[in-house]
């Protein structure tokens, strides 16, 4: 086995066992996902009822069964085993329009499968999970294959210039100042590589990230086929003053980027 197939095994391994903490966690809604990514991933995609929609890397089906309440057709996917099952165990409802299946979204074969006997996808999404993956273009290259002529992909990821590998939250009160000063150091950016992190402080073992620079990150789409027509850094905000420092709300700049891409 090679290298990148052994990390991308160890990879799995660790969504496997950090499963159970993120559905208890993610459960049916609640946090970012609804609040703030859910929303704008929406808004994005514009989904119309009938419509056929790919998406990758689905965890336990949260957004899934969204698309599925807003009418298309889904196709769902991930490459933990254990994600697809909590996945169909929380799909109660519109589970004749929701399909579920193992599937690695860094081989581009697996990933073409998907599209089985319905052919073309009017719309892709993949939320906040390409930082996850040790490889990126055959994603894309799958995408820009099985979408149809019009069609849309929609992406989030933790934003690679506010929220990469190397960022301090800082929080600063100057003597006599009244309000304090809310800036992030950014100390480096350029570099791309795998690290280890926690995303919610439940999961049992750290998983791994793939910091990529906006010039990586959004070329390998542009060189699978893919253009760009919409990108949006929305802020964090808060309806209550945040009782945390590091709360991205009191930040001026984006915690994640989303991409709408179509096929060229």
């Amino acid at each position: 086995m090679s290298s990148d197939a052994n990390l991308l095994a160890e990879s799995r391994d660790i969504w496997d066992a950090n499963a159970e903490a993120w559905d208890k966690r993610i459960g049916g809604g609640g946090g970012w996902q609804t609040t703030f990514i859910a929303p704008m991933v929406e808004k994005m995609l514009a989904i119309q009822p009938g419509e056929r929609v790919l998406d990758i890397a689905c965890g336990n089906g949260i957004f899934s069964r969204r698309l599925a309440e807003l009418g298309a057709s889904v196709v769902a996917s991930d490459f933990s085993p254990k994600l697809i099952e909590f996945a169909k165990q929380r799909t109660t409802t519109h589970v004749d329009q929701i399909e579920y299946h193992i599937a690695d979204a860094t081989d581009e074969n697996q990933l073409l499968a998907l599209a089985g006997q319905g052919g073309q996808f009017d719309a892709a999404v993949c939320i906040n999970a390409l930082m996850d993956m040790p490889e990126i273009e055959p994603l894309f290259r799958a995408v820009a294959k099985m979408l149809k002529p019009g069609g849309r992909f929609v992406f989030s990821v933790m934003h690679p210039a506010f929220n990469g590998i190397s960022i301090t939250m800082q929080p600063e009160l100057p003597d006599y100042a009244q309000v304090p000063t809310y800036s992030i150091k950014i100390s480096r950016y350029l570099s791309y590589e795998a690290t280890k992190g926690l995303a919610i402080s439940e999961q049992p073992l750290q998983q791994y990230y793939w910091h990529r620079p906006l010039n990586v990150l959004l070329n390998s789409a542009f060189n699978s086929g893919l253009v760009m027509d919409r990108l949006e850094e929305p802020a964090m905000t808060a309806d209550t003053p945040p009782a945390s420092a590091f709360s991205w709300a009191h930040y001026d700049m984006p915690p994640l980027l989303f991409v709408r891409l179509r096929p060229a």
